[in-house]
Parts: structure tokens; sequence; C-alpha cells
């Protein structure tokens, strides 16, 4: 067998990790062999077979996302800028419910091949690394998912979601919940039996996680049910949580707990559990609940949360807040959620707004934005080889082009990514000591076909939109477009 090729990457800036916080080596190198780090420092007297040496670049470790849908979101383009008031700015619940029980969805027309390729694209040319899919993997139970994901080189956290229950539209509109809890327990055991045959895929770039698709579509049996088999088998375990506010207040007038609260009674948090979203907790303006204690619950559990700072933005909605979360202790990753997969943007966006809620001008800062996309993702995936540049961590690495009038005079490198930075700098991507992103073009694929291929089919999917609204609306009509088409003067 070829002894593994060592790789040398030079740059302006490099990001290390000192063994417990990043640290910056300016000008600095990263040297790789195999798929594995072996030296981080300002130079190295070693042999290379490889030298990457690109003038005023950043280098910084792969970027984690904790929360991703791997779709073209077809949806979630429609519905920036409207949707029906009465779901209180949840964006999803717009075009998610089906018209018929047991009928298609919206996104039945879609092509998973073709979303799951395009999004692993967008992903891995702004630097994403280890991407955790949230999906139910339809209508082939994950075979894409976890085939397509071996192409593209990327690692991934992933097992086909379930849930107990799903949302209808009534023949006047209203937004029913039809239960099946039966069915939710088979998804539970079809997503241990893929984990069982895919963990450990593409040389350990797959790994499993249980998906419980949402807690508000859950029961108390298919969370405990779930808990059980994390700890049987050793999984960690992810869920949609809190993100609507009629979600907290149903729990409330429920069970007169709060999510948090309930699930801490349960023994389902812990440290193997990712809270995806967890807005709306205790302390949030709109839940109308002053009184502490979900932060110190969700803290004491080791629970990580992840943020999806862009599309809850988008839907003038705000995490309240990254310090508050910070100072309870609360381990804080990122997601990319829906489209764009830009991880910069999120931490871009997190911290702005994280600003404006905070009034504060300080915090949250750059570095705490970045944090969450590196060291809090491995910490929130129970990786301590991930999201550092540091001798024996993988070689995940990504270079990013500063070389440009948008980033422009270089103060503080970070700082720069965040506040200035578009995954569109992304210059190289580096997953496992494996290049699967150079000059801006993903290897695996062509990415103008890819384009080509999402744009047909997410034109496919809008023009059936008509065939499931519950009054069979185009979607010019349920969401106008931003000015009128015209044929000119």
């Amino acid at each position: 067998m070829a002894e593994p090729r060592t790789t040398l990457i030079r740059g302006q800036w490099v990001v290390a990790f000192d063994g417990t916080d990043h640290r910056i080596i300016s000008p600095g190198v990263v040297v790789y062999r195999g798929d594995r780090i072996i030296h981080v420092g300002r130079d190295w007297d070693g042999q290379a077979d490889e030298v990457i040496d690109r003038p005023y670049r950043l280098v910084i470790p792969g970027l984690i996302s904790t929360h991703a849908h791997l779709r073209l979101n077809e949806g979630y383009r429609m519905v920036i800028d409207g949707g029906r008031r009465d779901f209180m700015r949840s964006g999803f619940t717009n075009y998610a419910g089906r018209k018929l029980a047991g009928g298609p969805s919206f996104q039945a027309p879609g092509e998973p091949d073709v979303a799951v390729r395009f999004c692993l694209t967008t992903h891995l040319l702004s630097g994403v690394t280890t991407v955790l899919e949230m999906d139910n993997g339809a209508p082939d139970k994950g075979e894409t998912v976890a085939a397509l994901a071996g192409q593209s080189g990327i690692r991934i956290y992933y097992s086909p979601s379930f849930t107990a229950a799903d949302f209808r539209y009534a023949e006047d509109g209203r937004f029913l919940v039809e239960w099946d809890e039966a069915g939710g327990m088979a998804g539970l055991e079809a997503a241990c039996d893929f984990v069982a045959r895919h963990d450990g895929a593409h040389e350990g770039r797959l790994r499993g996680i249980l998906v419980l698709n949402e807690f508000y579509t859950s029961t108390p049996a298919l969370r405990h049910a779930t808990r059980q088999a994390a700890t049987r088998l050793g999984l960690r375990i992810t869920t949609h949580f809190c993100e609507q506010l009629f979600e907290f207040h149903e729990t409330v007038r429920r069970t007169s707990r709060t999510p948090a609260q309930l699930l801490a009674d349960e023994g389902f948090l812990g440290p193997d559990v990712v809270l995806g979203h967890a807005l709306y907790v205790a302390g949030h303006s709109l839940t109308a609940w002053p009184w502490p204690g979900d932060l110190e619950l969700i803290a004491e559990s080791g629970a990580s949360v992840s943020h999806s700072p862009v599309a809850y933005a988008r839907r003038g909605l705000a995490f309240e807040s990254i310090p508050r979360f910070l100072r309870a202790g609360i381990n804080l990753a990122l997601g990319t959620d829906a489209n764009p997969s830009d991880i910069i943007s999120e931490m871009r966006m997190g911290a702005i707004v994280g600003k404006l809620v905070e009034r504060d001008p300080e915090a949250p800062a750059a570095r705490d934005l970045f944090r969450a996309a590196t060291l809090g993702g491995a910490a929130a995936l129970g990786r301590d080889d991930l999201g550092r540049l540091a001798p024996g961590a993988k070689a995940d690495i990504v270079v990013v082009d500063f070389d440009n009038a948008t980033i422009g005079p270089v103060i503080d490198p970070i700082r720069s990514l965040v506040y200035f930075g578009t995954g569109d700098m992304v210059e190289r991507t580096v997953v496992d000591g494996r290049t699967v992103m150079a000059d801006r073009q993903v290897l695996a694929w062509n990415q103008r076909a890819v384009l080509a291929e999402a744009r047909r089919v997410a034109g496919k999917v809008w023009a059936g939109f008509k065939d499931f609204h519950w009054a069979g609306r185009t979607v010019d009509q349920e969401f106008p477009p931003s000015f009128d088409s015209w044929n000119g003067a």
C-alpha cells in the first residue's frame, strides 16, 4: 500500500487550535498526511508532496452545520416576505400540510437526487465539511442521501427522520395535526435499521444519528423509545425544538410545563442531544413566559442548541439571545437550515441580529459565531477531532480568498470573515484529507448541470402548487411576486 501523501497549505492567516481555543498564526501553515493534520505553525521544515501557497488567504477549520435540509427548499423560497398571519410567523406551515389525509405533499413532484446533489454542492462551496441532515429520505428511505453524500466527499450525520404526526389542510383551510404514533415507531425502527447498514460508510464519513423530526409532532412514547434506542445503540439524537410559537403555548396549555421542562422531566435531554432552533424558550419576548428555568435545564443536561439565524430573521424573528444561552453554559452550534446553504452568512446574521436583540455592540462577537460553526458543532456531535486545526485532528480544512475589495484591508481576520465574508470567497474545501472543492468548483459533479437541474425541478414543483393548495391557488396568487409582470411600453 502506498504511503499517504503529505500536503502543506500556507496562508496569510491560519486559525490554529491551542488545545483550549482558536488562535491566529500569521503567516502560517497547516500540514496534513492522509486524513490527519500533522503540523500547524509558522512554517515547516519537512518534506511535502504538494505545497498549496496562496497569498492573502485565510485558512480555517472545516465548518460544521448541525441543522440542514438537503432539499431545494421550494417552500421557503415562496414564503419570503409573505405567508399566513395565523401561523404566527412560522414559515413552513404555509406549505407543509397535505390537501388529503395520507395524500402527497407539495414537494412530491420533486426529484430527491437533484435536490440532495444541489444542496451538498452549496454546502461544500461555502466551506461546510460536516453536515447534519434532517429530512426523511423519501422516497427510498435515505439511500439517495447516503450515496450522494459518499460521492460528494462531505462528512454527514444522518438517518431518515421519523414523526408521530402529519400536517394537513381542511377544506376550509384550517391547519390540522393528524396523529399516527404507530407510524412514528415504525419510522424509528427504520432509522435504526438504516444506521445498522450505513454507519461508518464512505471511510467513516457517514455517521448515524436519530432524527426525531419535531418535538411538536412526537408523543411521550415515541420520545421514550427514541431515548432508549439512542442509549442502547450509542447514537446521538436531534429534533426540531420550539421553532413555532404555538408549539410553546400548546405544550404549556396541555401539560402546565414548558417544552424544555417536559423533556427534562421525561429524561429525554442529555449531552447526546442537539436541539434544533430552541427559539421559543422561557424568557423569549414572544412567549409571555418571563420566568427562568428553561436554559438552566438545557445547560444542566449538557444538550446542545443549533441556531440557524437566517431562516428566522427572514420571518422577522430573532434568537433571544446568543449571549444569554452562552452565559447559561449551553453549547451553541450553527445550522444552515434552508437555502442559501452559506454558513458564513449565518455567522454574520447571527452576530448582527444578536447585537440588535441585546442592544449591545459588543455581544455576540464575531468569535462567538465562529466558535459555534467550528468547536460548538464539534462538541454537539461529540467529536474532539473536528472544528479545529491541530495535530491529530481530522484534515477538514477550508481556504478563504481574502484578496478582494469586499474584504479589503484586514485588521482582524475573524471579524473580516464574519462581517464581510460570503461563501463565494471559499476557494478550497478539504474533507478527511481529500480535496472536494478547488478553485470554487466541486469536484464530484458539474456545477452548471447541477444548477440547471435544480431550476428545472423547482419550476415543476411550483407549477403544481395549485394542486395541493386547499383552495386551488397558484404560487403567485398565494405569494404575490415583488413586482407585477410587464410586457414593456
